[in-house]
Order: structure tokens, then C-alpha cells, then sequence
């Protein structure tokens, strides 16, 4: 008895020491950077074993490390390692981290400075202002870096140049009219993307076998700047939590466009929503699109019932046919034992007689 408790002491304690050295890793850093602006990553609470792998969204870094564009510093004597960039840029958006041993994960965020304006029918005529521009000063416009010419804009009747205002009026709806602009006043500048509306589709409906993953992708007509957010269960996800995983298009480069979700169980299956904007904040739904599917969970038995009923009919049948010849033969073994033939008297010997005669 002794001997037992000793036992006992001895793996609660190893127990213990076992849980006071599992540590989760810890992320410091901006979780919102300008784009263009530098940003760092601080990845700590590291054990020397531990492998240290940059991942974002599950995909390797190598080529941006390769490049230059991300660099990585560590420092296994201090437990902590360091991922940092020179200029965000919007691929950088995503989920970061830096050991497949962990969770845990660090969502960055890329914030344009850039204004993102939706051009519709609805919108006609879009109007852009410069931004601290003064009564009289003189601006110019670009669009994707080239000078637009005032004249040429009239004469084409898609844009106009208000030069007492220093506005930009976009008169009509065209795919020449999407992309950048920029006006360059005296002290200041002003960027504009203009877009069309965004739109998004899936399929109708989608079949997973219980266990397995899940897999959607959000398409559609969206310019970079887009926010997905998806509906699964009844819960909205914009960013990767649990099993449900948010991940970049690579494609496209948008992230936020692939929903992928482990272990699928019987109780998920509903409907599942997609929305993109360029702005959460802008109500107007010429602005915005949103897609759905319905998702069906098959049992992952579901392929083997089938089978299991022909075993079964199999079985049936030969025990129908076994109960069959077995009765067969009982019954001819007792019709055998009970017919017999009439001649069964022994037949007297006639040579015997003549010689009891003489």
C-alpha cells in the first residue's frame, strides 16, 4: 500500500513539473500598421527546443525572406525571436506564427491611407475633394500617376476638373474611370481608389463527410482594399478563431476570401455567409454583396451501410439455406430408417428337404 501511494506521489509530481514547463508563446507588436510603414513582430517565451518557423496563414515565408522583404532575428538566449518588414504592404495582412508548436497567432492588420470610393449609377455624379487645400490655390489631379488634362477629361464627358473648387466630378459609370487618383495641392496631397461594387458568389449548396475539412472560397469582382467576414454557425468571423481558419486567396492576394474549417461535425450543417465591403461603416447596399451555401454533413458511416445490409442479406440467405438442408436430411435419414422392404423372411434351403426325405 505504501509502495502505491509512492507511485501515486511520484507521477502527480511529474504531472506538475510537466505542466509548470508547457508555457504558450506570447506576441507583442502593432496589430494595425499603415501601409508603407515599418512594423515588427516580437515572438516570445520560446524553450530551447523549440523550432522557430515563421508561418502567415499557414504558408511559408521563405520566399519573402529570401527576397529581403521580411527579416527575422532571433535569440534563443532570451527566448524570443523577431519578425519585422521595411514597408507593410497589403499582402501582409494575415495571421503570423512563429513556431508550429503553438496556437497562438498574431493578426496584423494593413491600413490604407488611401480613400476607397464605390462608383455606381447611384453614385453619378462622384465627387473628390482635395484635403486642406486653400480658397484659390491651384491643384492637380492624376489619375494612376498620369496628369489628367482638363480639356481632354470635357471633351470625353466622363470626368470634370472644377478649378475653382479644385474637385474631380466623375459623371459616369465606366471601366476607364476605376482606379487611382491623386491631388497634388500646394502643401498637401490627397489619394482616392475609386472601384466598382464588389461581388461575391459560391456554390449553392456543398456536401462534407463528418470528420473531414472544409473548404470555401468567397469570389467575385473585388479590388484590393476588400473586407470579408463570414457567417459559420451562428457566429461572424473576420479573422481565424479555433477551428475556424481565415485565410488570403493566393490567387487573387485578398485576404479573407478562403473560410476553412477542421473536423466538421453533424451540428454545423446550415447556412454559411460571405460579406465584402471596402467599408463596415458604409451602410449603402450598392456598396456591399454577400453570398451563401448550404452546407450538408454526410455521416462517415453513410458509405458503409450499404454494404453492411448485403452482409446482412447474405448472412440471412445462408442460414435460410443452412436450416433448409438440415431439416432435408433429417428427414430422409428417418423416411431410410423406417421403410423396409416385405421379403425379409429367410428362404428355405430346398435341397435339404430331399434329403430329409429319403
Amino acid at each position: 500500500m505504501e509502495r502505491r501511494a509512492a507511485f501515486v506521489l511520484l507521477g502527480m509530481l511529474y504531472l506538475a513539473g510537466t505542466l509548470v514547463t508547457v508555457q504558450a508563446v506570447t506576441y507583442t507588436g502593432a496589430s494595425v500598421v499603415h501601409e508603407g510603414q515599418p512594423w515588427t513582430i516580437e515572438c516570445g517565451g520560446l524553450k530551447p527546443d523549440d523550432s522557430i518557423r515563421w508561418t502567415r496563414n499557414g504558408q511559408s515565408l521563405e520566399p519573402e525572406l529570401a527576397s529581403g522583404q521580411l527579416v527575422v532575428n532571433s535569440s534563443m538566449g532570451t527566448g524570443t525571436t523577431l519578425l519585422r518588414a521595411a514597408h507593410a504592404t497589403a499582402s501582409h495582412d494575415g495571421d503570423y506564427k512563429c513556431t508550429p508548436d503553438t496556437s497562438e497567432v498574431f493578426h496584423l492588420s494593413i491600413y490604407f491611407d488611401v480613400k476607397i470610393r464605390v462608383l455606381t449609377s447611384k453614385d453619378t455624379p462622384l465627387v473628390m475633394e482635395c484635403a486642406n487645400r486653400t480658397s484659390g490655390a491651384k491643384v492637380n489631379w492624376f489619375k494612376d500617376d498620369v496628369l489628367i488634362n482638363t480639356a481632354l477629361s470635357a471633351k470625353d464627358d466622363l470626368m470634370k476638373v472644377d478649378n475653382d473648387t479644385g474637385t474631380l466630378e466623375l459623371l459616369d459609370v465606366d471601366d476607364d474611370l476605376f482606379g487611382n487618383y491623386t491631388c497634388k495641392g500646394h502643401n498637401s496631397t490627397t489619394e482616392y481608389r475609386v472601384v466598382p461594387r464588389p461581388t461575391a458568389h459560391m456554390v449553392d449548396s456543398i456536401n462534407v463527410v463528418e470528420g473531414e475539412k472544409l473548404t470555401l472560397v468567397c469570389q467575385g469582382k473585388q479590388s484590393p482594399g476588400i473586407k470579408v467576414s463570414w457567417t459559420f454557425g451562428d457566429q461572424n468571423y473576420t479573422r481565424s478563431k479555433g477551428r475556424v481558419k481565415i485565410g488570403r486567396d493566393p490567387e487573387k492576394g485578398i485576404y479573407g476570401t478562403v473560410l476553412t474549417v477542421e473536423n466538421i461535425e453533424m451540428n454545423d450543417r446550415g447556412d454559411v455567409y460571405c460579406r465584402v465591403s471596402y467599408n463596415w461603416s458604409d451602410f449603402n447596399e450598392d456598396h456591399t454583396a454577400q453570398a451563401k451555401t448550404f452546407l450538408r454533413i454526410k455521416d462517415k458511416f453513410a458509405a458503409l451501410w450499404p454494404f453492411l445490409g448485403i452482409c446482412a442479406e447474405v448472412v440471412v440467405l445462408c442460414a435460410i439455406i443452412l436450416v433448409y438442408e438440415k431439416k432435408r436430411n433429417k428427414a430422409e435419414l428417418e423416411e431410410s430408417d423406417t421403410d423396409q422392404s416385405p421379403d425379409t423372411k429367410p428362404t428355405p434351403n430346398k435341397d435339404s428337404d430331399v434329403r430329409q426325405r429319403k
